[in-house]
C-alpha cells in the first residue's frame, strides 16, 4: 500500500526540521501533507514551494494559549513539553484524519531515509511505534511510556479523538504513556525496530565527564527512519546533559542519511 496522508506540526524553531522532513517525504511520497503550524513556518513554507502542502496557521500563541487552558489538567513534567502544543499536534492528526481518511503522523524531528509504506498492514485499524527502549527497559516504560507519540499511523476516523481523550483522562506522561490504551479501543499494530530510531534506542554512560551513545542492538542496514533533532535551536533550553546528548545523536543520524537527504541537510545550514 501507499500513503495517503501525512500530518505533521512544526512552530517557530522547528522550521528547518519540518522543512528537512518534508524534502525527505518528498523523496519517497507525493501524498498531501498536512502542517500545522504558526504564521512564520506558515509564510516560510508556502515561499518553498512544495507540491500537495496543506497548510493550517493554528498554532499561533493565541492557539497554544487556548489549547493550554483546554489542558491544564495534565500535569507538568518538564520544561520541555507543553501540555497545549501537544494538544494541537493532535489535532493535525484529526485533520487528516477528517480529509484523507488515513495518515501517518510524524513529529517534526523525524526523517524517512526509506520507503516505509511496505510495513503498514492493511489489516488493522492503527499502528504505533515502540520505543524499544534500552538501559532500565522496565521503569522507562512505566514513566514514558511503551510506545512513542511522535510516529501514529491510523485508518480509523476515532483515532485521533480517542487520544485526545486518554490525553486528557488516562495517561500518566502527557499523550504519551497512555498509548497502551489505544489496544482497548482499536485493532492495532507495531512498527518495528527499523523504524523511528531515536534517542531512546541509545544507551547512554558517562566516562571521566564525558557523555557516550552505544549504539548497540541497531541494525543501520534496515534503518527506514530517524527520529533526532537535526538542528541547534529546537532543543536550545534543553539542560547541559540533554544537550550534550542531541549533539552526539545528531553527530550520529546525519553520518547515517542517505547522500540526497544529507545534502540537503547540509545546504539548510
Amino acid at each position: 500500500m501507499d500513503l495517503k496522508s501525512i500530518s505533521v506540526m512544526a512552530t517557530g524553531s522547528a522550521l528547518r526540521e519540518v522543512t528537512l522532513l518534508i524534502y525527505s517525504i518528498r523523496m519517497l511520497y507525493n501524498c498531501p501533507i498536512y502542517v500545522v503550524c504558526d504564521d512564520y513556518v506558515y509564510n516560510s513554507l508556502r515561499k518553498m514551494g512544495f507540491l500537495w502542502l496543506n497548510l493550517r496557521a493554528s498554532a499561533n500563541p493565541d492557539d497554544l494559549k487556548k489549547a493550554a487552558y483546554k489542558t491544564k489538567s495534565i500535569k507538568s513534567h518538564n520544561d520541555f513539553h507543553s501540555a497545549g502544543a501537544i494538544w494541537t499536534k493532535i489535532g493535525a492528526m484529526e485533520w487528516a484524519l477528517e480529509e484523507e481518511g488515513e495518515t501517518l503522523f510524524l513529529d517534526a524531528d523525524i526523517v524517512l531515509n526509506k520507503p516505509i509504506n511496505e510495513d503498514i498492514l492493511t489489516d488493522v485499524d492503527a499502528m504505533i511505534s515502540p520505543h524499544y527502549h534500552t538501559g532500565d527497559t522496565l521503569s522507562d516504560n512505566q514513566t514514558y511510556g511503551v510506545f512513542n507519540a511522535g510516529y501514529a499511523f491510523a485508518r480509523h476516523c476515532d483515532f485521533a479523538k480517542v487520544w485526545k481523550e486518554i490525553y486528557l483522562t488516562r495517561s500518566a506522561f502527557y499523550e504519551q504513556q497512555g498509548m497502551i490504551w489505544f489496544f482497548e479501543h482499536f485493532d492495532m499494530g507495531i512498527f518495528d525496530k527499523s523504524h523511528n530510531i531515536g534517542f531512546w534506542r541509545f544507551s547512554k554512560k558517562w566516562k571521566k565527564g564525558t557523555l557516550r551513545l552505544d549504539d548497540w542492538g541497531i541494525d543501520w542496514s534496515k534503518a527506514k527512519s530517524f527520529h533526532f533533532h537535526a538542528f541547534p535551536e529546537t532543543y536550545s533550553k534543553a539542560n547541559k546533559g540533554l544537550t550534550r546528548g542531541y549533539n552526539l545523536l545528531k553527530e550520529e543520524m546525519v553520518e547515517r542519511l542517505n547522500p540526497e537527504l544529507k545534502r540537503i541537510y547540509n545546504d539548510l545550514l
